[in-house]
C-alpha cells in the first residue's frame, strides 16, 4: 500500500488521537498533515504496510510531544496587556496605540483578545476555558477582534479598510488595485500571523507562477511542475485558515483560490490539459465567465463578465463548505465561494490585471464594502 492510501485510511483516527494529546482539533490536523508529509518524503516506503503505519504513528506522536514542549517553553502570563501590546507590535503595529486600544475594551473582549492573539490559544482551547463550544468561541473572538481593531484604528466606521496582502507575485498591481477601491494595504510580515489578523479587516491571497505541491492535498506529481515550495504552501495555508477562522472577508486570486480549496479539503487539476479538464490553454488569455444565479459572484459581476486568466491548474474536487459559482465557456471553474454567509471568494482569474477591467474593479469595491460592513457589525457575540 502506498503512502497516500495509508494516510487516507489512518488520518481520521490519527487526528483524533493527536487531538486528545494536544487539546486542539486545529493543531491536530496540522500535525497529522506534517506526519503524512514526512511519511511521503522519507518514510519506509519499501516496507510492509504495518511498518509504515507504525512509523506514521510514532512520527505523529513525536510531533505532538514537540508541540507540548514548545508550549511549556513559551509559557507566559496570559492576561498581560503590556506583553500583548509588544506581541502585536512585533507584527508592525505601534505598541503604545495597541496598549491604549486594549485598555479601551471591556473586560470580556480584552480577555478574548489576549487569549487568542497573545497567548495563541485555539478556538477549541478558548471554548474549553469558557465552557462553551468551539463555534461559540470563534464567534465571540471574531466580535472581540472587530472591537479591538476598531479601537486601534480610531473607531471611525468609514475609515479605510485594512487589507492584509500575501502574494508571490509583484505586489504593486495588487496594491494599486486595492488602493483604488479605498483600501489600506499591509503586506503579511514574517513571524506571528495572529497579531496581524487581529488588526485587519480583510485578507487577499494573490497568485504566483510557482505551482502548489501536490503533497499538500495528498497526491504525487503527475506532470512536470514549476518548482513547488511546500514550506511556503503550508505558511500560506495557515494564512487562509486564519482568515476564515477569524471571519474576515477573503479574496483568493489564482493560487489564492486554489489554496482556499485545498485548505478546506479539496484537490486540484495538476495541469488542466494533461488531466483532460479542457483542451484550451488558460495562460495569459482574456475570456468571458458566466456566474451562477444566487451567488456572490453573480451579485458582484452580473451574469457575464470579461476576465483575464493566467493559470494551468484549477479546482478539481471541491473543498468542504465550498461551491463553484462561475465557469469559463470550456467548463473550467473560475470562481468558488463558501456556502455560508461569509464573504470568502476564490477567483481563478486576476482582478488586478488591467485586462479584467470592470470585473476587477467590482471585486475590489465589493471586498472593501464587505470589510467595512464586518467592522460595523452590531453582533455582540455573547
Amino acid at each position: 500500500m502506498d503512502a497516500e492510501s495509508i494516510f487516507e485510511s489512518q488520518s481520521a483516527t490519527l487526528t483524533r488521537r493527536l487531538e486528545r494529546m494536544v487539546g486542539s482539533r486545529e493543531v491536530a490536523e496540522d500535525l497529522s498533515q506534517e506526519a503524512f508529509l514526512r511519511l511521503w518524503r522519507s518514510g519506509p516506503g519499501d516496507r510492509p504496510e504495518s511498518e509504515q503505519r507504525a512509523w506514521l504513528q510514532r512520527t505523529a506522536s513525536n510531533l505532538a510531544i514537540d508541540e507540548l514542549r514548545r508550549r511549556r517553553r513559551n509559557d507566559r502570563p496570559l492576561f498581560d496587556d503590556e506583553a500583548a501590546a509588544e506581541t502585536i507590535a512585533a507584527a508592525g503595529a505601534d505598541a503604545l496605540v495597541v496598549g491604549d486600544a486594549l485598555a479601551r475594551l471591556d473586560p470580556h473582549h480584552r480577555l478574548l483578545v489576549l487569549l487568542r492573539f497573545q497567548a495563541g490559544l485555539s478556538h477549541d482551547e478558548i471554548g474549553g476555558l469558557l465552557a462553551i463550544s468551539a463555534e461559540a468561541a470563534r464567534k465571540r473572538v471574531a466580535v472581540a477582534r472587530r472591537a479591538f481593531a476598531a479601537a486601534y484604528l480610531g473607531t471611525a466606521p468609514d475609515r479605510h479598510p485594512v487589507v492584509l496582502l500575501e502574494t508571490r507575485d509583484d505586489r504593486r498591481p495588487y496594491v494599486e488595485w486595492l488602493e483604488a477601491a479605498g483600501a489600506e494595504v499591509r503586506p503579511v510580515r514574517p513571524g506571528a500571523l495572529e497579531p496581524q489578523i487581529a488588526l485587519a479587516d480583510a485578507v487577499v491571497m494573490g497568485g504566483g507562477v510557482i505551482d502548489l505541491d501536490p503533497a499538500i492535498y495528498g497526491e504525487r506529481p503527475r506532470v512536470r511542475l514549476n518548482t513547488p515550495d511546500r514550506a511556503r504552501d503550508l505558511r500560506e495555508l495557515r494564512t487562509v485558515r486564519a482568515a476564515i477562522e477569524a471571519g474576515l472577508p477573503y479574496v483568493g486570486i489564482c493560487k489564492g483560490a486554489q489554496l482556499l480549496n485545498v485548505a478546506l479539503g479539496g484537490t486540484l487539476y495538476q495541469d488542466l490539459q494533461h488531466d483532460a479538464a479542457t483542451r484550451r490553454s488558460h495562460w495569459q488569455v482574456q475570456h468571458p465567465v458566466v456566474a451562477n444565479p444566487g451567488s456572490v459572484a453573480r451579485r458582484i459581476l452580473g451574469r457575464r463578465a470579461i476576465v483575464a486568466s493566467e493559470h494551468h491548474q484549477g479546482v478539481r474536487r471541491m473543498g468542504r463548505g465550498l461551491r463553484g459559482t462561475s465557469r469559463s465557456d470550456d467548463g473550467i471553474l473560475e470562481s468558488i465561494e463558501t456556502t455560508d454567509d461569509r464573504f470568502a471568494l476564490g477567483l481563478q482569474w486576476h482582478p488586478e490585471h488591467q485586462e479584467s477591467e470592470i470585473a476587477g474593479r467590482r471585486i475590489a469595491s465589493a471586498l472593501a464594502d464587505a470589510a467595512l460592513a464586518a467592522r460595523r457589525s452590531p453582533e455582540d457575540g455573547r
